[in-house]
């Protein structure tokens, strides 16, 4: 059987019982039309997902250690496909992932070096982070590398680039395109290819949570802060805050924090509309305001680095 499977889901998994149930049902449900395995790659949880998981007959194994770089290769070296589909536990797939993923499978006959997949659509509900934040990331549809929540590739692209970076605790999918680009492969989002993702954060301190673990990976060298463009718009960021405590210092609080306020508002906005450059009207002020939420998390991520602040678990 294992030389007949043609692709391989790998899901990495941490205390994912409330979901995982979910997840591995309408993966079945929306599989591929050709052979397939699931890998369930249990990274030392503390509940029952790894008994959950075992009721589907899949492929569970366990990587209780390690970045989710090392957890999504020990998923691949357990697994025998030719295409590699990398899902988070968190993440579902569609009707319409279904009707087109049989195509898209096919292309990798024709050309092995490539990556593709699709930003994760937000849950159909009020949030308003999903409104004004990750709806419109979906529909901007403009990326320069493929999330590993839903991340599809060859095996032979993969070896070729020896996986994921393992010393790498995010940006690990960044890191994999970059490499991927480097040796000639082609980076296409398909957003034909609709998954959608329950674990984007539903409050302001949630958000602010995820961008300060995501934005790591942009502070830890020289190299990597000036190549990032996020890390550069970070670093005006303390500028203008230093900035604007000096004038609190000099001139009091009223000057300093009105500074600070209508400089960032500014930047916000502008940072907003080259983001999401067909952002509505209507919607530029929510959207810009969670932009700032994004730019403190970043922040925090740079204040992590500098004071050398690391947790092992951040999800």
């Amino acid at each position: 059987m294992s030389d007949n499977i043609v692709v391989s889901f790998i899901i990495p998994a941490f205390n994912e019982a409330e979901i995982i149930v979910d997840t591995l049902s309408q993966l079945h449900q929306y599989s591929p039309k050709v052979a397939y395995e699931v890998i369930i790659v249990d990274n030392g949880s503390k509940d029952n997902t790894t008994e959950l998981a075992q009721h589907y007959n899949d492929t569970v194994i366990s990587c209780p250690i390690g970045t989710i770089a090392a957890v999504r290769n020990c998923g691949v070296n357990a697994s025998t496909g030719k295409v590699l589909v990398f899902l988070d536990a968190d993440v579902k797939l569609t009707q319409q992932w279904k009707d087109n993923i049989d195509e898209t499978i096919e292309h990798f006959n024709a050309d092995p070096l490539m990556i593709t997949g699709s930003r994760c659509s937000s849950p159909e509900n009020n949030n308003i982070l999903n409104k004004h934040w990750f709806n419109l990331l979906v529909e901007s549809n403009s990326t320069t590398y493929i999330n590993s929540g839903h991340l599809i590739t060859s095996r032979i692209l993969f070896d070729k680039i020896s996986g994921f970076n393992e010393g790498l605790r995010t940006a690990e999918d960044h890191d994999f395109c970059v490499r991927a680009k480097q040796l000639g492969a082609s980076i296409i989002s398909n957003s034909n290819l609709k998954v959608i993702h329950d674990g984007y954060p539903t409050t302001c301190a949630q958000f602010i949570k995820r961008e300060r673990w995501h934005g790591r990976e942009d502070f830890e060298s020289f190299t990597s802060l000036i190549n990032s463009k996020v890390a550069l718009v970070i670093c005006l960021h303390v500028v203008i805050f230093l900035s604007s405590l000096v004038i609190v210092l000099l001139n009091g609080p009223v000057v300093g924090v009105g500074l600070y306020l209508l400089t960032m508002s500014i930047l916000s906005l502008a940072l907003t509309r080259y983001k999401f450059s067909k952002t509505s009207i209507k919607s530029l002020m929510k959207t810009s305001f969670i932009h700032y939420l994004y730019i403190i998390g970043r922040t925090l991520s740079l204040i992590d680095r500098l004071t050398l602040r690391y947790s092992t678990k951040f999800r």
